[in-house]
């Protein structure tokens, strides 16, 4: 049986390591599988890919361990990535030629909404999916369910401090739609 939805959020640290980074993708799958969450193959797809370019991008380019967070919103799986590094994200252009530079495009085009966010520790950068609850998790956050304060929830994420709770911008409001051109 699936636990209550109000254990969300839901935070963890993982370690400054790339071989971290399955188990970080797991770990959100499995959380959100938990709290009774119903996401079929290509959301788990999703999931895992979305978070794991996150982690990856994170622990890559600060060299540092990150939090990751996931939280339901009651619409919407939200999983957050915090790290050291205060650099504003940026989509990059990558070339044809180029190894890396593609993953953010990736978070554009599967995630329903994304975005960054400054915090006392560094950056937020986080994405959130529409999933559909199941019928018996729905049951029990209607009926169980308390309502928490946004500012509440991200303060048990990232902190309690009152400069964290700054609402996060997003970057892209609907999801990218990805056309492949003929060569």
């Amino acid at each position: 049986m699936s636990r209550p939805f109000e254990e969300s959020p839901y935070a963890f640290t993982v370690p400054p390591r790339v071989e971290a980074v399955p188990a970080a993708r797991d770990r959100v799958v499995d959380r959100a599988r938990r709290i009774g969450l119903e996401l079929g193959e290509e959301l788990t797809d999703d999931l895992k890919l979305l978070t794991g370019e996150l982690v990856a991008n994170s622990v890559t380019h600060t060299k540092a361990a990150c939090v990751v967070c996931v939280r339901w919103t009651g619409e919407r799986l939200r999983v957050e990535v915090t790290d050291i590094d205060p650099t504003p994200v940026t989509l990059s252009q990558a070339s044809p030629v180029d190894e890396h530079g593609r993953g953010l495009f990736l978070v554009a085009a599967l995630a329903t909404e994304w975005g960054s966010q400054s915090c006392v520790a560094g950056k937020t950068i986080w994405f959130e999916l529409e999933v559909p609850p199941s019928a018996e998790a729905a049951m029990s956050m209607a009926t169980s369910r308390r309502e928490i304060p946004p500012e509440q929830a991200m303060a048990s994420c990232t902190g309690s401090a009152p400069w964290v709770l700054a609402k996060p911008l997003p970057i892209v409001g609907a999801r990218a739609r990805a056309e492949h051109q003929a060569a």
